[in-house]
């Protein structure tokens, strides 16, 4: 099974599929520092960090529930600050506002709003847009499930040094999911991954080379 977080954890026995972090925490800085909304896009940036990182000390596959009853302050305002520069043309600010929509942050989650906007985002030349659009098509989440798609995806993604869209490319030759079973390529593209900073290429790198 799939699990689409910022931050997850790879169990022995499988391959897990990410949703793209780091775009996401550059993006609002870079637009803080260019911005007069400092303070909102920190609060909205650091107050998902800590969430999910509670969140994921105790399950494998966070949930958009994680945030319920959750007080970010000045989050309206980072995410207006985020949807004004996508529309403005920030590729990477459209990334970052697909993954506010998929896991809900402080904003009704929304798959086939986060699909488009990670469309957008993949169309402009972000790696990171390209691998979270193949996670949702992986899932059949807001777009048409179609393994040969997000294999696709997942492959432009790596192409252009995303490590997740590499741990995700070698989650399915691992599985044989949409392809053969390739496990010299699934190990290929996880040491790819993990040497790229991916925690979750890393893991899975582990857990291939102990079977």
């Amino acid at each position: 099974m799939e699990h689409l977080a910022l931050s997850t954890s790879a169990a022995s026995s499988s391959t897990v599929t990410d949703i793209a972090p780091r775009a996401f925490s550059r993006s609002v800085q870079r637009l803080a520092a260019r911005s007069r909304v400092l303070t909102a896009i920190s609060a909205i940036c650091v107050g998902a960090v800590a969430l999910l990182s509670v969140a994921g000390a105790g399950a494998s596959s966070p949930s958009a529930s994680a945030l319920d009853g959750a007080e970010v302050t000045g989050a309206p305002a980072a995410l207006a600050a985020l949807e004004g520069a996508c529309n403005a043309g920030d590729t990477v600010a459209c990334n970052d506002l697909g993954v506010s929509y998929e896991h809900g942050y402080s904003v009704a989650p929304d798959s086939r709003a986060a699909a488009a906007l990670f469309e957008r985002a993949c169309d402009g030349g972000v790696a990171d847009g390209c691998n979270n659009l193949g996670a949702l098509h992986e899932r059949g989440a807001g777009v048409p499930a179609s393994l040969d798609t997000a294999r696709e995806l997942y492959q432009s993604a790596c192409d252009q040094h995303s490590a997740l869209g590499c741990s995700n490319l070698g989650a399915l030759y691992a599985r044989g999911a949409g392809t053969v079973i390739d496990r010299d390529e699934a190990r290929r593209l996880f040491a790819r991954a993990c040497a790229g900073g991916s925690a979750t290429g890393c893991e899975n790198l582990e857990a291939s080379i102990v079977r």
